[in-house]
């Protein structure tokens, strides 16, 4: 009876410190005005959401409560268009390694609108890194309504798939994603 509890803690255990292998990235890009963007909305692309039972309206319900909790606010007319889909295969997928947003927003956002030529700031060179991503990878983009460019894409891999699909896991999914966009509205700054 003694091995047997010590067996069933260890499995236990050992289930609790399992980690699935994930990945959660963002980049940038540096013509973005964030110090402008105050309000969003979500472009209709259809069904970007066809995978294993994913609720499109929960996805857009937990991106709706993190802007709103950084002081954007829903509109028509919104400065910052948020785009979402969830793949449903693998692939490779080309992000770049960039400043923190915050640094480079606080540092040098406002030399790069007034300048041409951004070679001549020697932080806006985009350094690319190759990413394997998993089955199930969310990806998020914010696309400026005016330049209809994106901004800032957000994505988590490997954090649900056919096996361990849970509603918990799409909101730590845009949670993960959205923790890494963490620029107040400009209403609030």
């Amino acid at each position: 009876m003694k091995n047997l509890l010590i067996i069933t803690s260890f499995i236990l255990l050992s289930g609790c410190m399992a980690e699935r292998e994930f990945i959660v990235e963002y980049d940038y890009s540096y013509r973005g005005k964030f110090k402008r963007y105050d309000t969003f909305n979500f472009l209709n692309l259809g069904d970007t959401v066809n995978y294993n039972g994913l609720s499109d309206s929960m996805i857009k319900r937990e991106i709706e409560r993190r802007m709103i909790s950084q002081g954007y606010k829903k509109s028509d007319k919104p400065s910052i268009y948020i785009a979402y889909k969830v793949f449903s295969n693998d692939m490779s997928f080309k992000g770049y390694e960039q400043l923190e947003l915050e640094s480079w927003d606080a540092l040098y956002a406002e030399r790069a609108e007034n300048e041409n030529n951004l070679e001549y700031i020697r932080e806006a060179k985009y350094t690319n890194k190759a990413y394997e991503l998993k089955k199930g990878t969310l990806l998020i983009d914010f696309v400026d309504r005016k330049s209809n460019g994106v901004i800032w894409q957000g994505y988590a891999s490997g954090l649900f798939d056919d096996r361990t699909y849970f509603s918990k896991d799409v909101r730590y999914s845009v949670r993960s994603i959205l923790n890494q966009y963490r620029l107040l509205a400009a209403s609030y700054q």
